[in-house]
Formats: structure tokens, C-alpha cells, sequence
């Protein structure tokens, strides 16, 4: 069963729940599960890889210290060009009001929105009528650098796709 729970959370592309990982392994103590959870936390004490919990259930990742060194290694996969896009304007303009990007990118941003924020790379603040986002210390960990290098990054990137000729 430990295995089993290992190679779920090592395909999930998001976090799952204790739910989800007793239909998977068909038991349906959550209490069985939650110890055989544990003692796969324990087995990757001294691993590159760590297990954590999160507000949306468990997760496989790579350690803080590992991040930085190998976050290049991927292009960000479990995102689509418009959850990079929503991102960018967050980077861009944080703290940013949610209706804001939606008058941006349109209705669709809501979808971007809640993924980025079950994903814990932004967080939401009620603020009137609209929320008001701003990035996580997870975005820095994600991307492997901190938020205001990325938006260097961002802008200087912006500044040269703008001298080009059309």
C-alpha cells in the first residue's frame, strides 16, 4: 500500500486528498492511511524529495535547498500559458486586484486564478467586491529565485520584445 500511495503522489499534478488516495489504494481507514503516510514522510527524511501536507491534501516535492539548483530542469509543465500569463501580471503589478486581471484576460482568468491559488503560489484577500492577490513564499520556491528577480527578469524581458520589429 506504501508504494502504491508513493507512485500516486509522485504522478499527481496537484495535491491530493485523503479521499482521493483511499479510492486509489481501495482503503478505506483514513486512519491506516494517514499512518502509512507517515512512515513514507519518515523513509524520505533523508531524501532530495520530501512529502508534505498542504491546505489541498499531500504533495511529493523537491526539498527548498534542492529548488534553486534544479528548477531550470523544467519548463514549468503544470502550467498553461494563461495560469503564466495570470502569474505575470501578479508579478508585474503585486498587489494586484483580482477584477483587474479579469478585465485583462477575461472570465477564463477566474479558472487561472484558483488554480494558482490551490497550487499556493498566490494568495487571495477579500477586498470589497474584488480580492486582492499577491505571491506566496511557495511562487519563490517554485521558480527557484526570488520574486524580484523574476520581475527584473520579467521586465527587462518586456523591454526587448517591444524594441523589436514588428
Amino acid at each position: 500500500m506504501k508504494k502504491l500511495i508513493e507512485a500516486a503522489l509522485f504522478m499527481a499534478s496537484k495535491p491530493l486528498r485523503i479521499e482521493e488516495l483511499s479510492k486509489i489504494t481501495g482503503v478505506h481507514s483514513l486512519g491506516t492511511l494517514k499512518n502509512e503516510i507517515e512512515a513514507l514522510k519518515k523513509d524520505y527524511e533523508k531524501s532530495a524529495m520530501e512529502i508534505v501536507e498542504t491546505s489541498e491534501g499531500y504533495w511529493m516535492q523537491v526539498r527548498n535547498e534542492f529548488m534553486p539548483k534544479v528548477a531550470s530542469l523544467t519548463p514549468y509543465s503544470d502550467l498553461s500559458e494563461g495560469h503564466k500569463r495570470t502569474l505575470a501580471l501578479i508579478v508585474l503589478k503585486e498587489p494586484i486586484n483580482q477584477s483587474e486581471i479579469i478585465k485583462i484576460q477575461g472570465n477564463k482568468a477566474y479558472t487561472y486564478i484558483k488554480f494558482l491559488d490551490a497550487k499556493g503560489l498566490i494568495k487571495k484577500e477579500k477586498s470589497g467586491r474584488t480580492k486582492i492577490l499577491r505571491l506566496t513564499q511557495e511562487f519563490e520556491r517554485y521558480f527557484g529565485e526570488e520574486k524580484s528577480k523574476i520581475r527584473e527578469k520579467l521586465i527587462q524581458s518586456l523591454g526587448e520584445s517591444s524594441r523589436k520589429p514588428i
